[in-house]
């Protein structure tokens, strides 16, 4: 299993068997903090206590002087170590000191205990499996396949349904049976005597509550800036070179400024050959204006193709979307020089910066508002009236009678739709499921703005599952640490409390674009924009022998899970001009997972 995992840890190995309880813990590590002392697993005074830790914990030197003044004896300055002496005062509790992203497991030989736990975002994954006189568990769920022993695991429709929705699969479920990812913000108690197995959460997103609506703009303003300026600094401390991953928009542009304060500081970018999507010569001219040492790495098609091929047939879980390829290929640029990058993940959930937060609590009266030809396509249907681009998907949100029908045709692309004629008959049993519609229904309910409740959906889905997965992943795979100030606990808790109607000010993410004119007023960032690729001309150009291949010779339509017709249909259409990437990439992604991993329908 661990052998799985060398690449999230290529400096060191260690491993610890239980001789009592015949449990064994391993670690791969990658050698951040205390490089040369930091082996793990690592004990407690008396050997009793064993832990194993994938990330970091950014507040571990207070921990350990507090812990020191408390009498524990500490032999390394890794932040390991910290757990197993927190653990010896607070028991499962001492998941509420920690700042930081992390998956552990603690080994209690005396109590024949289990603790496993997961950072409060979800930054590291954890995936586990509880069975008879058996449990597993993994940073990846390749990795925890690989110890499990058993026949062929079976695939999980339901999951495989809302990984076609959404593009990713939302935790705690996983493509495979029987196995769950850990939830963010949750422990996972292991009684090893019995086998009981208890997951329970100690932290979830904040609900929006405004509290602080007395507050003045400026104060809100300079508040913000003060608690990242804190949590930037909290994650540049390594003993191994960091830098930051720039793309020339205000949340990385907010990152490096401040980092830039603390030091010299490396910037890394990705920029594509021929492009309008290219962010490259944005992040260079911030880099410039900030005197950053800066990097780039350009990618023709042809290069895209090779990176994403790469990405694809690594990921432990499929994972559609395309930006991966991207961010691992900048990844791989920073490896070069860096052990560690930041990034801006978590700034859109958190400071409200998507659109739709806005427009979907409109929709309601849309129809009233709108140019009247959206009005007819929303009366009509997409299909008749043909549509394309973001109007025609517009169109088609507008159509659906409930906001979180509005919110998944719009994240999902349109793929909620054409369940019904792209699954195959292996699949037809959850074509018109709405579980994820339900998930989505249940998490919108509530007395506070639509718009808050959808930056808390977004926090607790989109953001684990997809952001943070693709970060750490894209990461991971290039061996390289990722790490996200946007997501310290005490600036989200605070973001929380501001009213929603302040965050979307002037397009959104409000406070954060005042706090930028305090911290480098000079510097002005490119506007809003995803982190694209061309994917659509990558799928038509170095990617369509591939594509072909495994969408129709593969296993996923040998055994029903996808309808040939339908395929074959949005294979033509996209080779003769119209977009169907979005449809196409997750069927892709999922087809390379299937045929790599032995699971059976």
């Amino acid at each position: 299993m661990a052998a799985r995992l060398a690449h999230r840890g290529p400096d060191d190995e260690g491993l610890y068997v239980a001789p009592s309880s015949q449990v064994a813990i391993a670690a791969r590590r990658l050698s951040i903090i205390d490089v040369e002392g930091g082996h793990q697993p690592l004990a407690n005074e008396d050997g009793t206590v064993w832990a194993v830790h994938n990330g970091e914990i950014y507040n571990h030197p207070s921990l350990q002087r507090r812990l020191t003044r408390a009498g524990h004896e500490l032999r390394t300055r890794c932040d390991t170590e910290v757990l197993v002496h927190l653990y010896e005062d607070f028991d499962a509790d001492l998941v509420h000191a920690l700042d930081g992203m992390f998956a552990f497991a603690i080994l209690d030989e005396r109590r024949e205990r289990l603790l496993l736990a997961r950072d409060r975002f979800g930054e590291k994954p954890l995936f586990y499996s509880v069975g008879p006189k058996r449990l597993a568990f993994a940073s990846e769920l390749t990795s925890l396949l690989a110890g499990v022993g058993e026949a062929a695991p079976r695939l999980d429709l339901e999951a495989l349904d809302a990984y076609f929705t959404l593009g990713y699969v939302p935790s705690p479920s996983t493509l495979v049976h029987g196995v769950r990812q850990l939830p963010a913000g949750c422990v996972l108690d292991v009684d090893l005597r019995t086998g009981q197995a208890d997951e329970r959460v100690y932290w979830e997103p904040p609900v929006p509550d405004g509290r602080l609506a007395g507050m003045s703009v400026p104060d809100l303003v300079r508040e913000t800036a003060e608690l990242l300026e804190r949590s930037v600094r909290s994650r540049l401390v390594a003993d191994v070179p960091l830098g930051v991953l720039l793309s020339g928009g205000m949340d990385s542009t907010l990152i490096t400024a401040l980092a830039r304060r603390n030091g010299p500081v490396r910037t890394f970018t990705v920029g594509y050959e021929a492009s309008d999507l290219s962010e490259a010569p944005e992040a260079a001219r911030i880099a410039a204006q900030l005197g950053t040492d800066h990097e780039q790495i350009t990618l023709s098609l042809a290069d895209l193709g090779r990176h994403a091929e790469r990405v694809v047939g690594r990921l432990d879980q499929p994972l559609a979307d395309p930006a991966t390829c991207a961010l691992h290929a900048v990844c791989r640029l920073a490896r070069e020089h860096v052990t560690v990058a930041m990034g801006g993940e978590g700034a859109d959930e958190v400071f409200g910066g998507y659109p739709r937060y806005a427009w979907l609590r409109r929709a309601e009266s849309a129809p009233r508002v709108l140019p009247s030809v959206l009005r007819a396509g929303a009366e009509r249907g997409i299909r008749e009236l043909k549509l394309n681009g973001r109007r025609g998907r517009l169109a088609d949100v507008l159509n659906q009678k409930t906001t979180a029908a509005r919110h998944l045709d719009w994240v999902s692309e349109g793929r909620r739709a054409a369940r019904a004629t792209i699954y195959g008959p292996a699949l037809a049993g959850v074509a018109h499921s709405s579980e994820v519609e339900r998930r989505v229904a249940r998490s919108l309910d509530g007395a506070s703005a639509l718009e808050g409740r959808l930056m808390r959906l977004d926090q607790g889905m989109w953001l684990v599952d997809d952001v943070l997965a693709k970060a750490d992943r894209a990461g991971m795979i290039a061996s390289l640490e990722l790490r996200t100030p946007f997501l310290e606990r005490t600036l989200v808790e605070f973001a929380a409390s501001v009213p929603t109607t302040t965050h979307l000010r002037h397009g959104g993410k409000a406070l954060l674009r005042e706090a930028l004119k305090l911290i480098a007023p000079d510097v002005r960032p490119r506007s809003k924009t995803a982190f694209r690729v061309p994917l659509a001309a990558c799928l038509r150009g170095p990617l369509a022998a591939s594509l072909d291949d495994r969408l129709l010779g593969g296993r996923a339509l040998a055994h029903g899970l996808f309808e040939a017709d339908a395929v074959r249909t949005a294979l033509d259409e996209h080779r003769g001009g119209r977009d169907r990437a979005a449809l196409l990439w997750p069927l892709y992604v999922f087809a390379v997972w299937y045929e790599r991993v032995d699971v059976s329908p």
